[in-house]
């Protein structure tokens, strides 16, 4: 079942809103030119946040999304199981606006996590449903910066590779995701910090 979050990142805009000052100054200092920083908390920057989960083929996985903070971030965490041929969890954000810039060449996830290996999701409107370009990442226990190209992510639908996709322009992408789908059942936990697409090689 599909669950929308929407009213989460409404909560979440008060917290938002008390620390804006700062958090625009921070912001600031922190990006290089070029450089777009998005907040997962921030409803600024995402609109809404759908959580999906195997349980839409009969799987029993589950999940479910709350506010951390020092420093302000989303936990996403529930329990990962096979039952069923299930197997997958994941959280959808969408992006409240369009990307400023016409290019971007990369990617910095700034997240904490659990050592599992996660799926960072990214869409555009020229895809069709359920398809999504995918990179895989092994995650550290603590908190940790990842690092993505274009070149590191391939189509998938359901888990298979997809052949003759338009090549991911970075600047189109309309949602991102990031997905448990390790093969291991049992609990997991990652806080989602912030996502920054430069248009630099490397940020």
């Amino acid at each position: 079942m599909k669950i929308l979050l929407t009213y989460v990142l409404f909560i979440l805009s008060g917290l938002s809103t008390m620390n804006a000052k700062s958090e625009s100054l921070t912001k600031s200092a922190n990006e290089l030119p070029g450089t777009v920083m998005l907040e997962f908390y921030n409803p600024e920057d995402f609109s809404s946040v759908q959580l999906i989960h195997d349980t839409v083929m009969g799987g029993r996985s589950t999940g479910g999304i709350k506010p951390v903070s020092e420093p302000a971030g989303l936990r996403f965490f529930g329990n990962l199981s096979l039952a069923n041929n299930g197997g997958f969890a994941s959280a959808e954000f969408k992006l409240a606006a369009a990307l400023p810039s016409p290019i971007y060449r990369s990617i910095k996830l700034h997240i904490a996590a659990d050592g599992r290996q996660y799926q960072l999701r990214l869409k555009t409107p020229f895809l069709a449903q359920g398809v999504a370009y995918v990179a895989e990442f092994n995650s550290a226990i603590d908190m940790q910066n990842y690092y993505f190209k274009p070149a590191d992510f391939s189509g998938r639908y359901r888990g298979r590779l997809v052949a003759n996709l338009p090549a991911l322009s970075l600047a189109d992408v309309s949602h991102i995701s990031v997905m448990l789908a390790d093969g291991q059942s049992g609990t997991f936990s990652i806080i989602l910090y912030s996502l920054s697409l430069s248009s630099a090689q490397t940020i």
